[in-house]
């Protein structure tokens, strides 16, 4: 039993006074140095407190005496995680939870980690059994939301975190989680009002800084958005209140007063690999804007190595054989379809950075036409779908009746209809959607599909030089993107000659070179009679949440076309990628 000093100690941290409960603790370990237990509470407070590697120095020291102790584990792991040691961490909470099943504090420390390391399908699947165990337990609550938030999935995340504001509506981390979910699902006004409600209380708050500042800038808020934020950096900018403001500066060319500001950051210590991938970016960005494409190259290549690889091309391989397998020709020419009326929806799909904002922009300009961005919700229906027919996606999906087909084809309806009732057609733009024709295929008929091509080097080139969501992990690698790319054209290749949807290919330099030939062409293909206000879709007052935010918001331009060649010396293994995975290089 404790002794009165850790006691009081231990009621100090449930109270939240963790500088009190250090001092307590210290004290009593000053009192008795061996006394095991309160070096191990100060291990723990220490990790609190934010002085993570103490608290790593103390695990790693009790352990030396019981090295198999499946608690110490733990905490060594939780220490090294908080030390932003995350690969060292991850094997001994794997370990620690394998050890301790029921243990849910163990599945939090390794949700966190393996977020950290951008595995966010391991993250979710192990926070998700922590949900299980205690489906009442706010701290997995929390970290769940966040860990669906991150793999893409918003509209499952936003019940989990209103649950844990209904119990802590004070919590500002929470909050800001509430913001980015209502962000990500074109909610930006909601977004807004809580991350101003933040900033009234603390009007630096960087993380509310930076959500405010991207919602505002989807919106096409430039000057309000930097009436904000330039007082604030003024004088001794944060990283995360750079990356808040500097890509306004570089949508306005302000190309040396960026580069100045992420040199400035940049030479912090300790930044997260996260922030410094993002900040090495934006340099990139400033020197490209600059025309030193050298040094340009140079820092999108840094900024990628700051990514763990992730990506797995035996992975990638494995589930396209499977949505093959799932979408048979026989399954697609002779297997139930739905019965119901989807004409009113139009995918753009195609690979990420391939032109697909720029189709979506010239379609949402027409009054008949509302287009919602990148949806997540076609993957939530097939995960709701599966989770009937208990099975796993998407190998499960060829056991798909009629019925099961009738019900994912209208909820994924009536989720999109509500974004826009009066519109005459909805798009859903999410690029990756070329995986999943073979189900729009079956169970939404009548549905347009629209999809947009890209010079291979140009699309590659732009997608290393993005900070693309995890769900794209191949982009951080060359020769993995050129790889990627290439099972792209194979899948998309397939689908053209299995499936029987209304297609449009539109190719994006067609696109820059003749706006209304091609422009004329889309339209006519959806069934849309002709708007003169889609040659203006530039004037359009629509948010915009993706990587193509300023972009859209500028009549047509051709520096895109071709700009490989401004790196040329820097691609060839790009080049060569490309052509070993088969794909044909009109202009290299």
């Amino acid at each position: 039993m404790p002794n009165p000093q850790l006691q009081h100690t231990i009621q100090l941290m449930h109270a939240g006074q963790l500088p009190e409960a250090e001092q307590a603790c210290r004290s009593a370990i000053q009192a008795n140095p061996g006394d095991i237990q309160a070096v191990h509470l100060l291990g723990q407070i220490t990790r609190q407190i934010g002085k993570a590697p103490e608290s790593v120095q103390i695990f790693q020291h009790l352990r030396q005496a019981r090295p198999a102790d499946p608690e110490l584990i733990g905490e060594l792991g939780a220490s090294l995680t908080a030390a932003n040691q995350h690969a060292h961490a991850l094997p001994l909470l794997t370990q620690a939870v394998e050890q301790m099943p029921t243990a849910v504090h163990w599945k939090i420390w390794l949700g966190k980690c393996q977020l950290k390391l951008f595995n966010t399908t391991a993250a979710v699947k192990v926070l998700e059994d922590a949900h299980a165990d205690e489906p009442d337990n706010l701290e997995v609550l929390f970290h769940l939301a966040n860990a669906l938030l991150t793999s893409g999935r918003p509209t499952n995340a936003e019940p989990l975190i209103r649950r844990f504001l209904k119990h802590n509506p004070d919590s500002i981390p929470a909050q800001i989680t509430l913001a980015n979910i209502l962000e990500s699902q074109n909610h930006l006004d909601e977004a807004v009002e809580v991350c101003e409600a933040i900033l009234k209380k603390d009007p630096k708050f960087d993380a509310a800084l930076g959500t405010l500042a991207r919602c505002l800038r989807a919106e096409g808020k430039y000057t309000e958005a930097l009436a904000i934020l330039e007082p604030i950096i003024a004088q001794h900018p944060t990283a995360n209140q750079a990356l808040a403001v500097a890509p306004l500066y570089l949508a306005d060319k302000r190309f040396e007063e960026s580069k100045a500001l992420f040199e400035q950051v940049l030479k912090e210590a300790n930044l997260p690999d996260p922030i410094r991938a993002s900040l090495t970016s934006g340099l990139a960005q400033a020197y490209q804007g600059l025309k030193d494409y050298d040094n340009a190259f140079r820092a999108f290549k840094r900024s990628n190595e700051y990514y763990p690889k992730t990506f797995k091309r035996d992975h990638r391989l494995r589930l396209y054989k499977e949505i093959r397998d799932s979408f048979s020709p026989d399954i697609l020419k002779t297997g139930p379809r739905a019965t119901i009326d989807a004409s009113k929806c139009i995918f753009i799909v195609g690979m990420p950075r391939s032109g697909t904002s720029l189709v979506e922009q010239v379609l949402d300009a027409h009054p008949r036409v509302f287009g919602a961005g990148e949806l997540t919700d076609l993957a939530s229906t097939v995960t709701d779908l599966a989770e009937e027919m208990q099975g796993q996606p998407p190998s499960c999906l060829r056991e798909l009746t009629q019925d099961l087909l009738n019900k994912g084809g209208q909820q994924y309806l009536d989720r999109v209809t509500a974004l826009a009732p009066e519109a005459d057609f909805i798009i859903d733009k999410l690029p990756h959607n070329f995986e999943m024709l073979g189900f729009i295929h079956r169970a939404l008929p009548g549905a347009t599909v629209i999809h947009c091509t890209r010079n291979p080097i140009d699309n590659c080139l732009s997608c290393f030089f993005t900070q693309l969501s995890t769900r794209h992990n191949y982009s951080t690698d060359l020769a993995n993107l050129a790889w990627a790319y290439g099972q792209y054209v194979k899948l998309m290749d397939y689908w053209q000659t299995t499936c029987n949807l209304p297609a449009l290919d539109v190719q994006y330099e067609d696109m820059v070179a003749d706006l209304e030939t091609q422009a004329r062409r889309i339209i006519t293909s959806v069934g849309l009679e002709w708007d003169d206000r889609c040659l203006r879709f530039y004037e359009t007052k629509r948010a915009v949440t993706t990587a193509s935010v300023d972009q859209v918001r500028k009549p047509i331009y051709t520096s895109s076309v071709s700009r490989w060649k401004r790196y040329e010396q820097h691609l060839t293994p790009l080049i060569e990628s490309l052509r070993t995975a088969g794909v044909q290089l009109p202009d290299a």
